[in-house]
């Protein structure tokens, strides 16, 4: 009877267990760095599962869709340049039949920002495609929260 009970519970709440177990093969972390009085270094840090890649900001016509850095719109700061980002590996991809950019392992972003005012609340989302064999989307949502500077 034991068994029986158990069984149903599981097959009649298997569509929200499954749907609750998302596959994640990068996970991010979000620190500020530099911090001044007008100015910081956002650092998006990545450790991405053995095997697995994602591919950089910057991809070919016709080739993978790029990792993208999306930021909520925010009067309290304004950005430096692009999010900067370590140097990819280069590889032929027979799938998209052109050179991919490809990171693996922990690459660390970079966004330098100039704060116009001391204390702040940075969001947004990072999204993009982590790849084996086959390629999943991914979106994270960041946040950083800035208080006033250390001296």
């Amino acid at each position: 009877m034991n068994k029986l009970l158990i069984a149903v519970l599981l097959f009649t709440n298997l569509p929200g267990i499954l749907s609750a177990q998302t596959l994640k093969h990068v996970n991010w972390t979000f620190t500020v760095e530099d911090r001044s009085k007008d100015e910081a270094v956002l650092v998006f840090a990545a450790d991405i599962e053995k095997d697995w890649h994602i591919y950089s900001q910057v991809t070919p016509d016709g080739g993978p869709l790029p990792t993208v850095f999306i930021f909520d719109e925010n009067k309290s700061f304004e950005r430096v340049g692009n999010v900067q980002e370590p140097v990819p590996h280069e590889e032929y991809d027979s799938t998209f039949e052109v050179k991919v950019l490809t990171l693996d392992g922990k690459p660390v972003f970079k966004q330098k920002i100039k704060l116009k005012d001391q204390e702040t609340k940075i969001t947004g989302k990072i999204e993009g495609q982590i790849c084996k064999d086959v390629c999943i989307m991914f979106g994270d949502n960041f946040t950083f929260n800035i208080g006033p500077a250390r001296d």
